[in-house]
């Protein structure tokens, strides 16, 4: 680090002398224009180059000859994560028809990579996304769209037991992945890029709890799916659920928590947080004696019915960590 002492060149203005070495560094010559970020930290930013693009980064990933498909499909979406927007596969053999189709199905499972190149031993992932295009808040929104939908559709599905219903809420569970996945890698270039930071009008601490927020919802999702199975299940086995409307009603009970914990989040609202996290509590409490008089049965029916109270009260508390993650989102902005 260096220090470097304030300088008054006119009637008001301040300059301060860069480090020669990093002058040279940079290839800057006297004339030569910077841009300067001040951060939310107090600190200034700056950067030699005034029209910077999101620069190319670039990943390759070798893989072996017997290589799991499972694990080359987690290297590729790790990759993806860490912001690299160029992934090239790469074995010292031909690649075999599984791995292939293996990589070419990411496409289908995050949003951005397109195989943009292919030979025996290669495949080259390109990521098309744009960050300012879909930026983490749009990904948040746009996810607790679809889970509420998914949920209702679910609640929906029990009676009559609609099976094509619940098999397209299993498969819309996909979308919220895709964006999570998005999300996540949203954080990750802010964290190493802090001009993208500025445009998208993001700093860290939020970008983490979008994160965390989206995190959540992506969980939710999981549980909508994990209903929708049980009522596919209950289809194929000739089981009828009981109690049907008893379900639906606590559901609303919970995804009413969820819409006030997402508003409460984006509008920093501290009492509406708290409001939706004892509503949450109360929708659990009701959940545990449903589910504590259901087990007293042992019937395929009960299972299931005690299985979908379980999944309500998981949404409840992710829910309720989204109104915590509120409040302390909140707080923050109220100390600046």
């Amino acid at each position: 680090m260096e220090i470097r002492r304030i300088q008054k060149t006119g009637a008001s203005t301040m300059t301060v002398s860069l480090p020669k070495d990093w002058v040279d560094q940079q290839g800057l010559k006297p004339g030569d224009a910077v841009s300067m970020i001040p951060l939310p930290d107090g600190t200034i930013s700056v950067d030699p180059k005034t029209d910077r693009k999101r620069e190319t980064a670039k990943r390759t990933i070798w893989i072996e000859p017997d290589e799991p498909e499972e694990h080359v499909t987690r290297m590729i979406i790790g990759a993806y994560l860490a912001g690299y927007n160029i992934i090239e596969i790469r074995s010292k053999v031909r690649l075999d028809p599984e791995t292939k189709h293996a990589v070419k199905d990411i496409s289908k499972m995050v949003i951005g990579p397109e195989v943009i190149e292919e030979t025996a031993t290669s495949l080259v992932l390109h990521d098309l996304s744009d960050p300012v295009e879909l930026p983490q808040e749009k990904c948040v929104r746009r996810m607790h769209l679809i889970i509420s939908s998914m949920h209702r559709d679910v609640m929906d599905a029990l009676q009559p037991l609609d099976v094509d219903m619940a098999q397209d809420v299993v498969e819309r569970d996909a979308d919220v992945d895709r964006l999570y996945w998005m999300a996540v890698k949203q954080y990750n270039l802010i964290m190493s890029d802090r001009r993208l930071s500025e445009k998208i009008g993001v700093d860290i601490f939020s970008g983490m709890n979008l994160m965390l927020v989206a995190r959540g919802i992506e969980r939710i999702g999981d549980h909508a799916e994990k209903i929708a199975k049980n009522i596919v299940l209950a289809g194929e086995q000739g089981i009828k659920i009981e109690k049907v409307d008893e379900l639906r009603k606590i559901s609303a009970a919970a995804l009413g928590v969820l819409d006030r914990s997402i508003e409460s989040f984006f509008l920093k609202n501290i009492k509406s947080a708290n409001d939706a996290i004892d509503a949450g509590e109360q929708v659990v409490k009701r959940c545990e004696d449903l589910s504590a008089e259901a087990r007293t049965k042992h019937t395929p029916s009960a299972i299931i019915y005690t299985s979908i109270l379980d999944s309500i009260v998981r949404l409840t508390g992710y829910a309720n960590d989204v109104a915590e993650i509120a409040i302390n989102s909140a707080m923050r902005e109220s100390e600046k």
